[in-house]
């Protein structure tokens, strides 16, 4: 069992809070629990399921927090209680600028501190480490042989909600087009056109990367930083096809993590994006755009306004955040374990209340940036309880120094 959580503190920076824009309203249907009555026991015959989030950052607590919402169903349903905890590996961050080999070597290392930890199942929110997940998988395997250690990876899921997003549009055009914003290597290694083609059964002709160089936000990690650009075409059956151009904004992970401000945050949005408008034809927007990095969400306001000045088409435009889709994955995965546990009537709300508590995300991050970490969580979900923070090393596998 997780110790007690700490009560409530100041609402969030309003600044940053601006600069989130209409990502902070998904979580508006599920305000922080009010006081309630002492807890309730849970029964003897109660489940304790104890859920893992891994990123590279704070991201992943996003994911952590869908998590959490999507626990409060099952809670009521069932004898249960359930726990969920973000690990971030920021003292190792961006993995995007990181080698196969080092993604993987940290990543296992991550996802391995959750199992050791007493996580039950781990969701890899980072889509830059499920660019290795046969590597982590094969790690905990090998660390708990026989033993059935679910690790969750982000991209399935999502190329599948790409899929059906576009095939929307296809049904009456003759082409769409998916932009994918996501870190260096998560472009570099085509993960998601090629998985995206494979699902359709269709040819893929992919184009060059093109790098642009960029002053670095983040000088510690040195001058220059670059962004990608990539643009593949995917061709369907009777004449139809998909545009998939893809866009990392390689400073915006460093500028999350480190405390960038308001200005300098929308700037890189306005900057970065401008190269993504610069590959679609005549400007146009996408017809979906993926945040697959998971800390862009919280540029999610300044997105969505930039798309609308850019392109008068972009209202239309569906944007896809993975939290939601892990979430979902989670309340399959949850009712599964828990089938055999059901009550034998409903909690109240009242009753559910110091669940709901039990449930709420802590972290534990591996860098030295817990009052960033900690700001930025007032500011993702503010008027909730700032989630407990912790600085420990997550360890590393291998030779793998970054």
């Amino acid at each position: 069992m997780l110790p007690p959580r700490p009560p409530s503190l100041p609402a969030a920076l309003a600044c940053a809070a601006l600069a989130l824009g209409s990502f902070a309203t998904a979580f508006a249907a599920s305000p922080a629990p009010a006081a309630a009555p002492a807890p309730i026991a849970a029964p003897a015959s109660a489940e304790v399921l104890h859920v893992a989030t891994f990123d590279s950052g704070f991201g992943g607590y996003l994911t952590a927090k869908s998590i959490e919402s999507a626990s409060a169903p099952l809670l009521r349903e069932y004898d249960a209680t359930i726990t969920v905890h973000h690990y971030g590996d920021t003292k190792n961050l961006p993995y995007g600028e990181k080698t196969p080999a080092q993604i993987a070597a940290l990543g296992s290392a991550g996802v391995l501190k959750a199992f050791n930890e007493g996580a039950d199942m781990v969701f890899i929110a980072c889509n830059t480490a499920s660019t290795q997940y046969a590597q982590i998988r094969k790690a905990v395997d090998a660390a708990y042989p026989g033993q059935e250690k679910p690790v969750v990876s982000i991209i399935d899921v999502s190329t599948a909600e790409a899929r059906r997003l576009l095939d929307v549009e296809l049904a009456h055009q003759p082409s769409a087009s998916l932009a994918i914003l996501a870190t260096p290597a998560t472009v570099r290694s085509m993960t998601y056109p090629r998985r995206l083609a494979a699902l359709y059964g269709a040819p893929i002709a992919e184009g060059e990367l093109r790098a642009v160089t960029e002053p670095r936000w983040h000088a510690a990690q040195g001058a220059t930083i670059d962004n990608l650009v990539q643009h593949s075409v995917i061709t369907l059956p009777g004449g139809k096809h998909i545009d998939v151009y893809q866009l990392a904004p390689a400073n915006w992970v460093e500028m999350i993590e480190h405390g960038a401000d308001l200005a300098e945050k929308n700037a890189a949005v306005h900057r970065d994006l401008g190269l993504l408008f610069e590959a679609l034809p005549g400007g146009a927007a996408p017809e979906v755009v993926g945040y697959f990095c998971t800390h862009y969400p919280i540029f999610d306001g300044a997105i969505r306004a930039e798309f609308a000045s850019r392109a008068p088409g972009a209202s239309g435009t569906h944007y896809i955040a993975q939290g939601a889709l892990m979430a979902g994955l989670f309340r399959q995965m949850a009712a599964a374990r828990l089938k055999g546990h059901e009550r034998a009537q409903p909690l109240s709300d009242a009753q559910l209340a110091p669940f709901l508590v039990e449930a709420r995300p802590e972290i534990t991050i591996s860098g030295a940036n817990g009052a960033v970490t900690r700001a930025l969580a007032r500011a993702v979900f503010p008027g909730e309880p700032e989630p407990v923070v912790t600085e420990q090393d997550l360890g590393r596998l291998g030779d793998s120094s970054p």
